[in-house]
């Protein structure tokens, strides 16, 4: 003990864990922030997903309508220039349905910096103890 300082082990110890009791709550705190940016993130997505459907299902029945049409002028049967036309239409899903499902995954949800953040606490907390 330094000649400033007379306090007991038992206070130090006491300051000890209020200080780590005051770091606890601050990650949480970070934890719910960091959450609930990603949980905007998440409601963003899902709603340009929605308003991508709504615009999207005309469009893509008029153009698939006209394709079909095409098709037909140029000397193919109508069952197959609409079938060509429905198959053109599943690779548009496929491909928006991929995009808005990887804005979804799990690992763009996860609180990173919370995370890295409790790691770097743990760690500092193990060298002093």
């Amino acid at each position: 003990m330094s000649a400033n300082d007379s306090r007991s082990v038992s206070e130090l110890f006491g300051d000890a864990l209020s200080q780590l009791s005051k770091l606890m709550r601050n990650e949480l705190q970070l934890a719910r922030t960091e959450i609930s940016m990603k949980l905007g993130q998440t409601t963003t997505a899902i709603g340009l997903l929605a308003g991508a459907v709504i615009f999207l299902i005309p469009t893509i029945v008029l153009f698939l309508m006209s394709l079909a049409a095409w098709l037909v002028d140029t000397g193919m049967r109508p069952a197959v220039a609409q079938l060509l036309a429905g198959l053109a239409g599943l690779i548009v899903v496929a491909i928006l349905g991929g995009l808005g499902l990887n804005r979804l995954k799990t690992n763009s949800l996860v609180p990173k910096r919370t995370l890295d953040q409790l790691q770097q606490d743990a760690a500092a907390a193990r060298e002093h103890v």
